[in-house]
Formats: structure tokens, C-alpha cells, sequence
């Protein structure tokens, strides 16, 4: 018989594994089984369980228990905070996390606060049986966890040095230009494929050409930019990727000790027993390099002349600023992060330039598509002027405004007519008899609780007609905020939804746009040019309701 104290929990059954943590041991089973294994564990003690039910399997297989920024740990943590899940299962502590303050502040604070109840089934911790923080044991486990987690993590690294120290190569996959050898993962072999074009680059640019111009000489020549080659021979299986060449493909390339046959190894790390665990970069000196590791592309001669030359295109920038005396243009990007390129999606970044003139100093802003200079010469135009821009984006949301007041004032022109003040006086009766009937509900629900402990009914019985109520009030509760709503259109003073009321009350009138304006009207604009551009409102469908409804009101 359901009691009075039940209750139904909608829970997330949390897995981890994570051979970084040591969680899998040499001999051990598969990952997949491991996870399988908590699984079934966890579900054998919810069958036990009725009163929870699964809401849903949440699996960060491969993730750190010392990190909580696991993919899956922040799906279920947006689940709780939607309401949709008010109970966390796992099989014991270490699996939640191996951080003794991040798992005490979930578990003692975060957890209590959201009101989720918190079950580690081996450790036998269920937070429903007793206070949250009162049982020592848990803080005290956690601990542990988080010692054993740094011992692991110190052994780790340890080993990962070690192999380093000897030159053993570890990256996932093989710099352009090289491919891993099938026979020893660990070892580099000369992509006869693309040979050709790493030496190409490192020709041209001992010739004298830029970057963009040897990405638009390779683009125009129809060769494959890295990401999609590798896409084309299996190495990596996303597609997302463009075929197209940039001069930051270009400059890794060219600044990669690699294709000289030496390796530098371990450029970035993470030791979470020193307290890194997100991967920072490895100084210079700290680093691993390896000379002779495998069979060079380029001569370490060819090499170092061309970083010669990008230290010199580098000093030369910096001189022409010196040059300026300090003068920088400081134009406002007010349109950052709306602008997209309408032939590549990218999204287009402010470019702010000065020269040196005869009679002081001239400011140039253009808003360019990043990948522009590697565009053909044959392409359209991908960039526009910062000024001309501005001045476009600020009468089109002038016009968005004009239809924003003549709406405004049709549907306070439709509200002022006898039809109007008719409806909103039965809408008013009617939303106070639903008040009135919910106050009588409430009663009632006081009184067979008042009779249940009296006696008059079984507890069965009083459960029933209780459940009735409050599907009754659950239902008034949904009209009336109907009726609400429906009021508030018909009202004297109309002006739309409110925050799309307030939005354009702050702005009308406004003769120069600011950025704040533009990011509260504008979700994107995509460019194609100077003159050709496709704008997204944030209140597009509001401002469309607010006309339909208006309709014709000044009739």
C-alpha cells in the first residue's frame, strides 16, 4: 500500500570509468564491460526500488573522475536543474568523482539545495536515510579517492616522461605530410601523397610569398587542405570540414620542427597532483626534442631560413607600429559576433588599421571574413566597411521599429473599441471564478486531511480524492494563466510581450546605433557584400504576432 511519506524519484544512473584515474587494471575487462558492470549493479539494486524510476543512463566512459566538466556529469547536472531528474544513483562514491572538495560540494551542498536525493549502492550511502554532512564516512571516502586519484596521476606522469625521455612518439595522429606506421604506431613514415606539397610551402615562402598566397595558390590548384585529406583516407571521420587552405594551416606547417626529422614532444601537460588539471602549455626549455626521430622532409638548413623570414615579417609589423608612435584606432566593434560571411559561414571580425599621413593619421575599420585573403581573385567581395555597415544594420532596425509602433498602435486602437472592453469584462468574471473555486479546493484538501487523521478515511481512500484535487487545481491553474494572458492583450496600453516591450521603449527614437542595441535586436546578419544581406531579429516571430494581431485597427 503507498504511504503517506512516498514518493516517486525520476533518477540518473551516473557511469564512469577511467583508465587515467586507474580505474581499469592490465587483465582487466573491457571498458565497455566494466561500464556494463555498473549498470547492471546499480539496476539490480533499483528492482529493489520501486518507488525510483529510471529517467535516464548517463555514461562519461574514458573521463577523469578528478574533472567534473565531464560531458555527460553536465548533461544530468542540466536534467536537475530542468526538474526532470530529482535522484542520483552510482556505484559507489569513486565513480561520482575522485575530487574530495568538488564531490563534498556536490554532495553535501549542491544535491541538499536542489533537493535530488544521492544513492552510492556499495558504499550503502543513501542521503534519504540522514542528513547530508552528518555521516563522516562519506567526506572521509571521498578523501581517499581524491589521495589515490593524485597517486595515480603522479605514477602516470612519471611513466609518460620516461617515454618521452626515449623519444617514443604518443600523438594521436601524424603531423600533414606523415602517416604512423601500421607496424609500430610509435613511429613516423613520409606520406608520399603530400611529400610534394610541404615542400611546395616551404619553397614558396623562401621565395617571398605571404601565407595568404601560398593558401590561395594551393586552393586554386584544387589541392586538399589537411583536415579534408585526412578526412579522405580515414584518419579522421568528422565532416564538418571545408576543403580549403588559410595561412594558419600554413604557418603550423611552416614552424614545425617535424618535417626536419626531430620531434618536440609533451608541448602541453596536466598533473593533477600538482594541481593542473586542464592541459597547459610546457615551457620551452621543459620540453622533450628528439633529433633524427625519423626521415625529414625538409633540410634543417631550408628550415631555419624560413623561420629566419617569419621572424623578419613578424619585426617588420612590429616596427611599422612602433612607426605610428603609439597611434591606434579604437573603433568599437558594435556589431561583434552578429556578422557572418554568406559565402563560407565564417563569422566576419572587425580589422582596424592606421597609417602614417602627411598632416597626422588616417583610421580604416573593415569588417573582413577571416578566411578572405585565401579566397581566389575571381571570388566576390568578402568584407565591407565598419562605418557603412553600421549606418545600414541602423536603418534597417529603424524600419524594424516603425513596424513595431504602427502595430503597437493598431492593437491599442482595436483595444479602445466597445468589442474589447466587452471581452475583457468577461475574461475578468471568469478569472475570478476560477480563483474562487481554486480557494474552495484548497479548503477542501485541508478538510480530508483533518478527516484522514480523524479516522473518517483510509488512507488509500484519502490518497484517491486527494490525487483528484490537486489534478483539478493543476488544470485551473493552466486556465487562469490563459485568461491572464489573454487580458493583458486586450489591455488599454498594449505594447506586445514584455520583454519585447522593453526592448524596443528603451530604443525607439535612437539616432546612432550603440552595440548594446544591435545585440538586443540582432541574432545574426549573414553578409554576401556590400550590398546584399540577410538579417535575423531576435523578436521576429513576437513583432509578427503583434502585427497579425493588429490587423486592421485603424479601421
Amino acid at each position: 500500500m503507498e504511504t503517506l511519506n512516498s514518493k516517486t524519484y525520476h533518477a540518473a544512473v551516473y557511469l564512469r570509468l577511467s583508465r587515467e584515474d586507474g580505474d581499469v587494471a592490465e587483465g582487466s575487462r573491457a571498458l565497455s564491460n566494466s561500464i556494463s558492470n555498473q549498470k547492471e549493479l546499480v539496476m539490480d539494486y533499483l528492482r529493489s526500488h520501486a518507488e525510483i524510476q529510471v529517467y535516464s543512463v548517463y555514461t562519461d566512459d574514458g573521463w577523469s573522475g578528478v574533472d567534473f566538466q565531464r560531458p555527460e556529469f553536465q548533461r544530468m547536472l542540466s536534467d536537475i536543474r530542468e526538474g526532470s531528474v530529482d535522484c542520483v544513483v552510482v556505484k559507489d562514491l569513486s565513480r561520482f568523482g575522485r575530487n574530495y572538495i568538488e564531490s563534498g560540494r556536490y554532495i553535501e551542498k549542491i544535491f541538499p539545495m536542489l533537493g535530488v536525493r544521492f544513492i552510492a549502492v556499495n558504499d550503502g550511502y543513501d542521503s534519504l536515510d540522514g542528513q547530508y554532512g552528518n555521516d563522516m564516512v562519506i567526506p572521509f571516502k571521498n578523501l581517499i579517492n581524491e589521495a589515490y586519484a593524485k597517486d595515480i596521476s603522479k605514477k602516470i606522469c612519471s611513466t609518460f616522461d620516461g617515454l618521452f625521455e626515449k623519444g617514443v612518439y604518443l600523438a594521436t595522429t601524424a603531423a600533414y605530410g606523415y602517416r604512423k606506421d601500421l607496424e609500430d604506431s610509435h613511429s613516423l613514415l613520409v606520406d608520399e601523397n603530400v611529400r610534394d606539397v610541404v615542400v611546395r610551402i616551404f619553397k614558396e615562402r623562401l621565395a617571398g610569398k605571404s601565407l595568404a598566397q601560398i593558401a590561395r595558390g594551393l586552393n586554386a590548384d584544387g589541392i586538399m587542405a589537411p583536415s579534408v585529406y585526412w578526412q579522405s583516407i580515414g584518419v579522421i571521420h568528422k565532416e564538418k570540414y571545408r576543403n580549403l587552405w588559410e595561412g594558419k594551416q600554413v604557418r603550423r606547417i611552416l614552424e614545425n620542427v617535424v618535417y626536419t626529422g626531430d620531434v618536440e614532444i609533451s608541448k602541453t601537460y596536466r598533473a593533477y597532483y600538482r594541481g593542473i588539471t586542464r592541459a597547459v602549455s610546457r615551457d620551452k626549455g621543459e620540453r622533450f626534442y628528439v633529433e633524427g626521430h625519423h626521415e625529414a622532409i625538409i633540410d634543417h638548413e631550408t628550415f631555419d631560413r624560413v623561420q629566419e623570414l617569419m621572424q623578419e615579417t613578424k619585426a617588420g609589423y612590429e616596427a611599422a607600429r612602433q612607426n605610428l608612435g603609439g597611434e591606434r584606432n579604437k573603433r568599437e566593434d558594435k556589431l561583434q559576433g552578429l556578422l557572418y560571411c554568406g559565402h563560407c559561414g565564417n563569422k566576419m571580425n572587425l580589422y582596424r588599421k592606421t597609417v602614417k599621413l602627411v598632416n597626422g593619421y588616417g583610421h580604416y575599420s573593415t569588417y573582413v571574413c577571416r578566411r578572405a585573403a585565401t579566397y581566389g581573385e575571381a571570388d566576390p567581395p568578402k568584407n565591407v566597411k565598419a562605418e557603412a555597415m553600421e549606418m545600414i544594420v541602423m536603418e534597417l532596425l529603424k524600419a524594424h521599429m516603425a513596424v513595431y509602433v504602427d502595430a503597437r498602435e493598431r492593437m491599442r486602437m482595436l483595444n479602445q473599441k466597445p468589442e474589447a472592453a466587452e471581452k475583457r469584462s468577461a475574461l475578468k468574471k471568469e478569472l475570478s471564478g476560477k480563483k474562487a473555486r481554486r480557494e474552495k479546493i484548497g479548503g477542501f484538501i485541508q478538510a480530508l486531511y483533518t478527516d484522514f487523521a480523524d479516522g473518517v478515511f483510509s488512507e488509500e481512500e484519502y490518497l484517491e480524492m486527494k490525487a483528484g484535487y490537486v489534478s483539478e487545481l493543476e488544470a485551473l491553474d493552466g486556465e487562469m494563466a490563459r485568461l491572464k494572458e489573454e487580458m493583458e492583450g486586450l489591455a488599454l496600453d498594449y505594447a506586445g510581450n514584455g520583454e519585447m516591450a522593453a526592448a524596443f521603449g528603451k530604443y525607439l527614437g535612437a539616432e546612432e546605433l550603440t552595440k548594446e542595441m544591435a545585440q538586443t535586436f540582432i541574432r545574426k546578419i549573414v553578409c554576401y557584400g556590400s550590398d546584399r544581406f540577410e538579417v535575423e531579429y531576435t523578436f521576429a516571430g513576437e513583432l509578427a504576432e503583434l502585427v497579425e494581431k493588429g490587423g486592421d485597427g485603424a479601421a
